[in-house]
């Protein structure tokens, strides 16, 4: 589960934390039966250089996963959206409003004309139907 690629940040939960890739057994011993890594004699890095090369490869891991998550939620809004249509009234204007008949959320209904009293927001708006009743 820690080493296969999350969506949105594109890197594996274990290379966020560690700097690199998990290596499994399997991997290890696929990699050296197919000569794409030949297993260290010797590490030859001092503690000291083996931690300054991991917080450079963390840091640009975290900079890697922020772009990439960047770009995903772009285009989880892009697609939310698209078929959003961009709307505004003024006071004055006769509108409908969809109203919950019940408790259960399901069970909505339009209801109007109504009129916009006020404007409490770009998308909100204080309307008052022919009852009375503002919503």
């Amino acid at each position: 589960m820690r080493e296969s690629r999350n969506e949105s940040l594109g890197v594996s939960p274990f290379m966020m934390v560690m700097g690199r890739n998990p290596a499994n057994p399997l991997k290890i011993l696929k990699d050296t039966w197919t000569g794409e890594n030949q297993l260290p004699q010797t590490v030859g890095k001092s503690v000291y250089e083996f931690l300054a090369e991991l917080q450079t490869q963390i840091q640009e891991i975290h900079d890697y996963a922020d772009d990439h998550a960047d770009v995903e939620q772009k285009r989880y809004t892009d697609q939310y959206n698209k078929r959003a249509v961009d709307k505004h009234f003024q006071i004055g204007q006769q509108v409908i409003v969809v109203i919950p008949d019940s408790t259960n959320k399901f069970l909505s209904r339009w209801q109007g004309p109504g009129t916009v009293v006020s404007v409490k927001s770009p998308y909100s708006y204080l309307v008052e139907l022919e009852q009375g009743q503002c919503r």
